[in-house]
């Protein structure tokens, strides 16, 4: 009788503990989900154009065209966007590389890229021509303003991510979501990855070490809707490593302002 009374507290103590633990996980799924809602306008597709020069030890290299496609994010009611530098510039890392020119082989001095044209999608149908304002290699971030007065043709408002309130307190362990862009298959739809900030790495600049930030230019978030940063590609001694990092949102801010300044 003893084990059966037991045995029957536990069963209700349980009863009572599942249903809480089921809302709280639905609770983040919708947490989550609106975080997606609330941002997706802000997510934009970047198409920039260009020509890339080099020289070398040798002759120069021939002048080559770019075109290179990658995800952003919107950062002020201005239409400042965002991107991982490296996304779009095929010249960082290049200087003190070998190329194949004919049967020699020669040492690159200098590269760089010129650019002719960028074109921002904005998963709405609408596209705005925009400039490259400003490039920082060593934080791998470039900023973009959409042309003013076309966006003022269009009625164009910009919704956008709110670096300004960042979180302060992040920290490893933390629940966080990236949100994202897929691929052209999919028509661009937005996505959203869920994960934990696994470290955190304070050096020049705070980057944020997380499994929710797949690729370049998504910007991630804590459950309550605050931005811990964008994530970027780590250089190191002028070279992409490869391996991603979310910059922080405060250190962005920063480089944002610089931007505006440039821009004008």
């Amino acid at each position: 009788m003893k084990r059966f009374a037991f045995l029957r507290t536990v069963a209700l103590f349980l009863g009572m503990l599942l249903p809480g633990i089921l809302l709280s996980q639905e609770t983040v799924e919708v947490q989550a989900r609106n975080l997606l809602e609330k941002y997706k306008s802000s997510l934009v597709v970047v198409t920039a154009k260009g020509v890339l020069k080099a020289t070398t030890s040798g002759e120069p290299l021939p002048d080559r065209d770019q075109q290179r496609r990658t995800l952003g994010v919107t950062i002020g009611d201005d239409g400042l966007i965002m991107v991982s530098n490296t996304a779009i510039d095929p010249s960082v890392g290049l200087k003190g590389q070998q190329a194949q020119m004919g049967e020699k082989v020669v040492e690159i001095k200098t590269a760089a890229t010129t650019f002719s044209g960028v074109e921002i999608s904005y998963g709405d149908t609408s596209t705005l021509p925009g400039k490259i304002v400003r490039q920082d290699l060593e934080a791998d971030v470039a900023f973009i303003m959409p042309d003013q007065e076309e966006a003022k043709k269009l009625n164009k408002v910009f919704d956008k991510v709110d670096l300004s309130q960042f979180a302060a307190t992040a920290q490893a362990a933390d629940m966080v979501v990236g949100l994202s862009r897929a691929s052209a298959v999919y028509g661009y739809m937005p996505t959203l990855v869920m994960g934990r900030i696994t470290g955190v790495f304070k050096g020049e600049r705070t980057f944020f070490i997380t499994d929710a930030g797949t690729s370049q230019g998504i910007p991630v978030f804590t459950l309550d809707g605050k931005p811990v940063g964008v994530t970027v590609v780590r250089i190191v001694e002028g070279q992409p490593t490869g391996v991603l990092g979310v910059l922080s949102a405060g250190s962005i801010q920063v480089m944002a302002n610089l931007a505006r300044e440039a821009s004008k």
